[in-house]
């Protein structure tokens, strides 16, 4: 019934046929399900795509770090260096 409705509206708005106005709205239907799949195929894209950076860029540093393969590093001057015992920071810091 409420599409009916809406075809007679426009029907009356556009004064066409009952026919070319239930064209129309279909048309208009399918144009809005076509956008509704294209905005969730690009979702998906991009959550595959965060998915990505999150797998290859981010877990691995946290992973090292989460396995002490930095602790014996020190950031000094802009870099990364090695501890040394001869800079004070040996085996206790």
């Amino acid at each position: 019934m409420l599409l009916h409705a809406e075809v007679e509206a426009l029907q009356t708005t556009l004064e066409i046929s009952y026919k070319d106005a239930a064209h129309r709205l279909f048309m208009a239907k399918v144009e809005w399900v076509q956008k509704a799949d294209l905005a969730a195929k690009a979702f998906g894209a991009l959550q595959r795509h965060m998915d990505d950076i999150l797998s290859e860029e981010i877990f691995p540093p946290i992973s090292a770090i989460d396995k002490g393969e930095f602790d014996n590093y020190i950031f000094k001057d802009g870099k990364w260096e090695m501890k040394s015992d001869r800079d004070g920071l040996g085996n206790g810091v």
